[in-house]
């Protein structure tokens, strides 16, 4: 198997280089080397808003009020669980992409929670992420 079967994040990356290095055109090589880590970033953006979706519901499945936790809970851990497999996947697919959920985890978490502050003023949180990434993951 070629790497962009086994990692598509990394094969993004390192073609976007060697497109770069080897001047096929100068237009068409940057073009295409734009395009290649456009597909790149997809991905990532994807893991950045599935993890802010995690850390949005388990912050309204730990600190909302007990009646707004009780009316939506099958929800939000639906939500949860559906999200972690869409990562799961992603994951499979471009292992590279590891390296980025810790960092993420705590960008993600600051707009999770700027979002519920907005949506419930009020609301006491913490100040930082009070999840390590295997519970945010599992």
């Amino acid at each position: 198997m070629t790497l962009y079967h086994l990692d598509f994040y990394r094969w993004t990356q390192e073609a976007a280089a060697a497109l770069r290095e080897q001047r096929l055109s100068a237009a068409d090589a940057e073009k295409v080397a734009d395009e290649i880590e456009s597909m790149g970033k997809r991905d990532f953006r994807e893991l950045s808003s599935r993890l802010e979706r995690i850390l949005e519901h388990k912050l309204k499945l730990s600190y909302l009020p007990a009646w707004t936790v009780d009316r939506n809970q099958r929800l939000w851990l639906d939500s949860i669980d559906k999200q972690q497999t869409g990562i799961r996947k992603l994951l499979n697919d471009s292992p590279s992409l590891r390296a980025c959920v810790e960092p993420l985890i705590s960008e993600s978490y600051n707009d999770a929670a700027r979002r519920i502050r907005r949506l419930f003023p009020g609301v006491e949180l913490p100040v930082h992420c009070p999840w390590t990434v295997q519970e945010v993951l599992e």
